[in-house]
């Protein structure tokens, strides 16, 4: 007991000068780095910014100097003051409540659906080359032309549109399954093996964790997919819905209620696509980037 007492009164050991030099060098280059990609953010944002303050105002200054007619692209202030009122008006929250909901029903269920499809034809070879043909002929269809179908079989209602989110949503979550599982290194899988690795762990350790960037790669495509599914139904046959009120504004002449329109929906795509590329950030952390 009495040799296990640290004396506080020994002298510490003291470091190598050398390394101490060194690992306060590297700290020093650390920092500089992570300096000059915060400069360099910044600059792309202020980038970004001014090129959309470019884009603004000359969609404000073509029609002001007559250089397109105001029919054709309103000035950008009146489309802003669209948005405005178009927001405030007691019909507006239930259109915007119904296209997400077609939105968002449409994204989850075609991203599981291809996402189990892909999983069952990247792990059973026999099961692809039963399936595959038809899914590349199916996928070869422009998926506009079942529009029209969907409301004969579905009615006017939400599901129709639903349905038409889901069928082009469900192509690039199959697709970049199916790649991703299929391009992981075969050294990889014969570590696992020989470790003594059930088929469930080399799945998931080892396939599905490699494949996940791409797969979520093709999550994020999906959703806007899943818009343009639902905006598309919209058009074909709706009584309800933002892309009612597009095709409404667009036979009525009132173009900038169509545009403000317009922005609604970019902006909820964007809004889903820059959430999913933050949840690829946090939880897929070791993705390169």
């Amino acid at each position: 007991m009495r040799d296990a007492v640290i004396d506080a009164n020994a002298p510490s050991p003291r470091l190598d000068p050398v390394k101490a030099d060194a690992a306060k060098a590297d700290a020093a280059a650390r920092e500089l780095r992570r300096q000059r990609e915060r400069r360099t953010d910044w600059y792309y944002r202020i980038g970004a910014i001014s090129i959309g303050v470019v884009i603004l105002l000359l969609w404000e200054a073509l029609p002001y100097f007559d250089l397109v007619n105001p029919i054709i692209l309103p000035p950008f202030t009146k489309v802003a003051y669209a948005l405005y009122t178009l927001v405030q008006q007691p019909f507006f929250p239930r259109h915007l409540l119904i296209t997400l909901n077609e939105i968002v029903v449409g994204f989850l269920v075609g991203t599981g659906l291809g996402l189990g499809v892909g999983i069952a034809l990247a792990v059973w070879p026999p099961v692809k080359r039963l399936i595959y043909p038809y899914v590349v002929g199916f996928q070869a269809i422009p998926k506009i032309v079942f529009a029209p179908l969907f409301i004969a079989w579905f009615g006017f209602d939400q599901i129709s549109k639903i349905v038409m989110a889901v069928v082009i949503a469900f192509f690039p979550v199959l697709i970049n399954t199916m790649v991703g599982l299929e391009s992981v290194p075969a050294d990889a899988r014969k570590l696992m093996r020989s470790m003594k690795a059930t088929p469930l762990q080399l799945f998931y350790k080892v396939s599905f964790l490699h494949a996940l960037p791409i797969i979520f790669a093709g999550v994020q495509a999906a959703f806007t997919f899943a818009v343009i599914g639902a905006i598309v139904g919209e058009f074909v046959g709706a009584k309800e819905g933002l892309g009612y009120l597009l095709n409404l504004y667009n036979f009525q002449l009132r173009i900038d209620r169509a545009f403000a329109v317009i922005v609604i929906l970019a902006g909820i795509g964007a809004a889903g696509f820059f959430l999913l590329e933050w949840a690829d950030r946090k939880f897929i952390f070791w993705r390169e980037r």
